[in-house]
């Protein structure tokens, strides 16, 4: 039984109680029998069994009975405290309540492992040819290689390509079909291609899809300079001067 201790010290038993501190003990062990019989907050109303329940001899009994009674209802045979009566109405109903959400739950899980598992549904995607992906890199106007127009398709989009790509080169970003690296090696002929790549294989994962297009810009200036670099030994050699070595930036 619940003791609801700031009720019970402003109650006029517990008022009462003070005076006759005995009576208090009879009275706990009468609330306390009546919280567990039923109907709850009842007992029999009996001397015998009062006097048992408050554990109190018969001559105690008699002689205190009125005041510990105090309070209590006598009707169809038993006598019946409100207070206990409250409070065992609301733990019954809060019984209810958790004895309810409780079965829900146990009926909730058992539909859930009940329910039939079924087979995944495989939808089916139908084969699309897209058209190759052509990539331009304008390098500026100019003679010779420096004003060329390269064109690069990739041949990760080309009809014939495998449904497993093998790479040719194979970075932690960068990755190119033997096609792919074909045109390139084709489109920068005075640059090493795959040691390019190594070096931008970092750089390049820092611009997400578009990789391609911005490696292809930097293999593109690299090739202006490397070609820019031949022009001046050439010149150099026409007008009898000595060729100054330049040193090699990937050293």
């Amino acid at each position: 039984m619940p003791l609801q201790i700031e009720r019970l010290r402003k109650s006029k038993a517990w008022l009462r109680c003070k005076r006759k501190p005995e009576l208090a003990f009879y009275m706990m062990n009468l609330w306390m029998r009546a919280w567990h019989e039923v109907p709850a907050g009842s007992i029999e109303d009996d001397d015998d069994v009062l006097a048992d329940a408050a554990m109190a001899s018969p001559h105690e009994w008699e002689s205190l009975k009125g005041e510990i009674l105090h309070g209590w209802e006598r009707r169809d045979g038993r006598i019946w405290h409100s207070a206990v009566t409250d409070i065992a109405t609301d733990g019954a109903a809060k019984l209810r309540k958790n004895k309810n959400r409780t079965s829900a739950a146990r009926q909730a899980l058992a539909e859930v492992r009940s329910t039939p598992v079924t087979d995944p549904v495989t939808e089916t995607v139908p084969t699309t040819v897209a058209k190759p992906v052509t990539k331009t890199v304008t390098g500026p106007e100019g003679k010779g290689r420096e004003g060329k127009r390269i064109e690069i398709i990739s041949s990760s989009n080309d009809d014939d390509a495998s449904d497993v790509a093998e790479y040719a080169f194979e970075a932690k970003t960068i990755r190119l079909l033997e096609k792919d690296l074909a045109n390139w090696r084709k489109a920068f002929p005075h640059i090493s291609v795959e040691a390019e790549l190594w070096s931008l294989d970092e750089w390049a994962g820092k611009k997400g899809s578009q990789w391609f297009t911005a490696v292809s810009g930097a293999l593109a200036k690299k090739e202006r300079d490397a070609v820019a670099r031949v022009n001046a030994a050439q010149a150099a050699r026409a007008a009898g001067g000595e060729v100054r070595r330049r040193s090699d930036p990937r050293i």
